[in-house]
């Protein structure tokens, strides 16, 4: 008997909990391809454009705007309506002109963000490899799957950096540091935003535990959950800004 091909669809009921969608609509939704963010932590572009942005009303509609190229993710124009979008993505809207940053709302939902035309010029992406190749070049693996070759001996993992799109190009470095501002991106403080107090190793665990200070209170996250945003103050754009 032949294999059925992979399903394009998967029950809206049993989505990823991160995406941020009525579950007693519509019982279907577009399932994501393999890329750049992992199942849990994306949203299928498609949805972006019906249930997110709300530009239309179908799956149907959404694919014949990407089929005609009106979606750009990154700089860059994606027409797969299954391409997952994560994490620090920027999407373009041709017909609107408008721009937004994916990123996480304090109930940990990838929400999207509206930012100025600016700053759908560049995107920030934690460093989460470094290898070295002969001449002394380095790459760096960036948290979205995206690299980036160059002379990056005073980078390291956990640091973040901006990239300007859709060249890559490496323009700015923001260390994982005391006294950086930084987004907490997962667990029980996800969505929170504080300035980094204090990094330190733990015994028998891989990485290290940072304390921030958010709105007075002290917290504490796995280096995993802490994402640089700034040196004294956000260089992007937030939700509730």
């Amino acid at each position: 008997m032949a294999k059925k091909g992979q399903s394009k669809h998967q029950k809206r009921l049993s989505a990823s909990p991160t995406l941020k969608l009525p579950r007693k609509t519509e019982p279907w939704i577009t399932k994501p391809s393999p890329g750049p963010h992992s199942s849990e932590s994306c949203i299928p572009l498609a949805t972006i454009i019906r249930d997110y942005l709300e530009i239309t009303r179908t799956t149907r509609e959404a694919n014949k705007i990407l089929s005609e190229g009106e979606i750009q993710v990154d700089g860059r124009v994606r027409k797969n309506p299954e391409f997952p979008v994560g994490f620090m993505d920027i999407i373009q809207v041709e017909r609107t002109g408008k721009s937004w940053r994916v990123t996480y709302d304090e109930k940990g939902y990838l929400t999207l963000h509206e930012i100025p035309e600016d700053e759908s010029k560049f995107k920030l992406a934690k460093i989460e490899g470094k290898n070295q190749f002969k001449g002394g070049k380095i790459q760096l693996a960036f948290h979205d799957g995206k690299t980036a070759l160059g002379d990056f001996k005073k980078m390291n993992i956990g640091d973040v950096v901006k990239l300007n799109l859709p060249e890559l190009e490496v323009s700015d470095h923001l260390p994982l540091e005391e006294g950086k501002i930084a987004l907490i991106t997962g667990g029980s403080n996800v969505g929170k935003i504080g300035t980094i107090l204090e990094i330190r190793g733990q015994e028998k665990a891989s990485q290290e535990l940072i304390s921030l200070e958010v709105e007075g209170e002290t917290l504490q996250a796995p280096e995993e959950y802490v994402f640089v945003i700034g040196e004294k103050k956000p260089i992007i754009s937030l939700p509730g800004d």
